[in-house]
């Protein structure tokens, strides 16, 4: 199969999930291009704003030559387009450089075994911040959370 990613919104839940199907992380330039493709994914469902994202990890491949500019390029988006993100799946290196990535940039980690685990871990963070009264209790801006 050749590279390529999807990105779905799911309305009930208000939150955003990223597909990759052969996406190997070998070189930077795989890395940029990565990035590219995410933020086009992602422009196009935060508007001006951001979103909750699920990222299905499987498909996705980070390979030890990319590991390092992934992990900042990782941070950058997910500053730049969610609230906050929850990860689901992968392989064991690709979970390990999130992991590592995370902790070295100060992202979030936050790696569940199933998109059903990690949706509800999400739906607990937004609880959370909705009973402190926090703005930041939905995903989208005006969402019902």
């Amino acid at each position: 199969m050749a590279w390529s990613m999807s990105f779905e919104y799911d309305a009930p839940n208000d939150v955003v999930t990223a597909h990759f199907i052969d996406c190997v992380l070998s070189t930077e330039e795989d890395v940029l291009r990565w990035r590219r493709e995410v933020e086009g994914h992602l422009a196009r469902y935060a508007g001006s704003g951001k979103v909750d994202l699920l990222i299905n990890l499987e498909g996705l491949v980070v390979r030890f030559t990319a590991g390092r500019v992934f992990g900042r390029e990782r941070r950058e988006v997910l500053e730049r387009f969610t609230h906050r993100s929850y990860r689901f799946g992968g392989d064991e290196m690709t979970r390990m450089f999130v992991l590592t990535s995370g902790a070295i940039n100060g992202a979030a980690v936050n790696h569940y075994a199933t998109r059903d685990d990690a949706l509800a871990a999400l739906k607990a963070e937004r609880e959370a911040l909705r009973q402190r009264g926090s703005p930041f209790g939905g995903g989208f801006a005006g969402s019902k959370a």
